[in-house]
């Protein structure tokens, strides 16, 4: 299987739209927010078209998504800009044959050479255990909003990366239609 994974363009945003809410379709979680919550997100200050991506199989068709938002890790006497991944998706039809973990990796090369420290993602610990995310709390990284327990996970882009860094993490305002 042979995808190429870009940098989203306007003609990609209906496509994706598609491909968010099939992929959060069957989420018992999901409240079908996530696509007006996509819309709310491009519009913000922070917003870096470097930081969604889409996976195609090839130039007209959309797979997969993903899109970084910088956040705030704010501490006592600090506050360091981190990365959240919200929303990753792939369309059913190609789940569970690698196009969320390369999509991820893209945007974590991204990140780094973007100088970012971590990314964030409240999401499931297994899936994203097995691509070296761990529990938040391990960086003393608390989140702002209410997630279940072991759901908030963090990954360092370079060693020593969140040395010092624990605070409370503080999101964006639109992070609260979701």
């Amino acid at each position: 299987m042979k995808l190429s994974f870009e940098t989203i363009q306007p003609m990609d945003f209906d496509q994706v739209d598609q491909v968010v809410t099939d992929a959060f379709a069957p989420v018992a979680e999901s409240h079908g927010r996530e696509v007006p919550f996509l819309h709310q997100l491009r519009t913000t200050y922070d917003y870096q078209p470097s930081f969604e991506m889409v996976a195609k199989p090839d130039t007209t068709q959309v797979v997969g998504h993903g899109m970084l938002t910088p956040v705030t890790v704010r501490g006592n006497q600090h506050t360091t800009k981190i990365l959240a991944l919200a929303p990753l998706a792939v369309h059913p039809d190609w789940q569970a044959q690698g196009v969320g973990s390369q999509l991820l990796s893209e945007l974590e090369v991204r990140a780094r050479l973007e100088g970012y420290p971590a990314i964030s993602v409240v999401g499931d610990p297994n899936y994203y255990g097995q691509r070296g995310y761990v529990m938040a709390e391990e960086f003393s990284i608390h989140n702002s909003r209410m997630v279940p327990m072991g759901n908030h996970l963090i990954k360092p882009l370079t060693p020593g990366a969140l040395a010092h860094v624990g605070g409370m993490l503080e999101y964006p305002a639109a992070f609260d239609k979701i």
